[in-house]
């Protein structure tokens, strides 16, 4: 019964939630058929906000400490450099993913990416009070020779339906115990969805 359910909200997963749209795409269908995406860099804004229970546990273990002991050293520069560097590949992998088919000119440019919030409420949290996974970043398209920004996307909001309440939960952890991308992932994958989707006119 719980798989079936999953099933069933794995489908409604596919509704993604995002935000809207505000940033200006002004350039040309010549300029985009003309460019090729030489990469993909990631980096995190200094006060970015980052919620991943799995970041934190594979601190922990490296340490040899309880989750609890990693949880209270979240804030550090030690722990924000080395949960950081889990996600970088991550999110940088997703977003090429989607990209890299789609920009295939001649002209190299690179997606300069800037974290500002990363959020993977727990189970617990999305029982008690909510909340869904997400990520904000600033998203700039660069001329990958000279650096020279292209176009500005700030603030792009990704943002994944996650099972809320009791039933909620149970069920989001079966679809994630089932599916063959983990949440991180799948995030990265939408954000370079939506960018893409913008960037080349192709409507969300």
């Amino acid at each position: 019964m719980l798989l079936r359910l999953a099933r069933m909200a794995a489908l409604g997963g596919l509704l993604a939630l995002a935000g809207c749209v505000t940033a200006n795409n002004s350039l040309s269908q010549s300029d985009i058929a003309s460019m090729k995406l030489a990469g993909v860099a990631v980096s995190f804004a200094p006060d970015a906000h980052i919620q991943w229970e799995d970041g934190l546990r594979a601190y922990a273990d490296s340490k040899a400490v309880s989750l609890e002991q990693a949880a209270t050293m979240a804030g550090t520069p030690e722990v924000k450099a080395f949960v950081q560097g889990l996600l970088t590949p991550r999110i940088k992998a997703g977003v090429e993913q989607v990209l890299a088919a789609r920009l295939a000119g001649t002209r190299p440019v690179r997606l300069d990416i800037r974290v500002k919030s990363l959020l993977f409420p727990s189970a617990i949290q999305r029982v008690v009070i909510g909340g869904h996974r997400g990520m904000i970043a600033d998203a700039n398209l660069v001329d990958a020779r000279t650096g020279a920004l292209i176009v500005a996307y700030p603030e792009l909001n990704a943002s994944l339906y996650t099972g809320q309440g009791i039933v909620g939960a149970a069920v989001q952890a079966a679809i994630d115990n089932n599916a063959t991308q983990s949440p991180v992932d799948k995030v990265s994958v939408r954000h370079g969805e939506i960018y893409r989707n913008w960037l080349l006119k192709d409507g969300v």
